[in-house]
């Protein structure tokens, strides 16, 4: 829960300073892990807290472009 916490203060940060390139990397991750998010986590959706939750739940089941998007933020 805390890098969560950290992740997002870091996200919202990056975002102020830069809302350009915090979009690109919130799309690339929403690309990457869409269908997963549909498959495993439709239930919770549109919340994205939940979504990233139920997302790491599965994270054994989840493809390797998603994976990726989770590993490449040291989450």
């Amino acid at each position: 829960m805390r890098k969560l916490i950290v992740f997002l203060a870091a996200f919202i940060g990056l975002a102020a300073l830069n809302p350009a390139a915090a979009r690109t990397a919130v799309d690339k991750q929403r690309a990457a892990c869409e269908r997963d998010s549909h498959k495993f986590c439709a239930a919770e959706e549109p919340n994205a807290i939940a979504v990233e939750r139920c997302l790491r739940a599965h994270v054994s089941q989840l493809s390797k472009a998603c994976k990726r998007q989770f590993m490449q933020k040291g989450r």
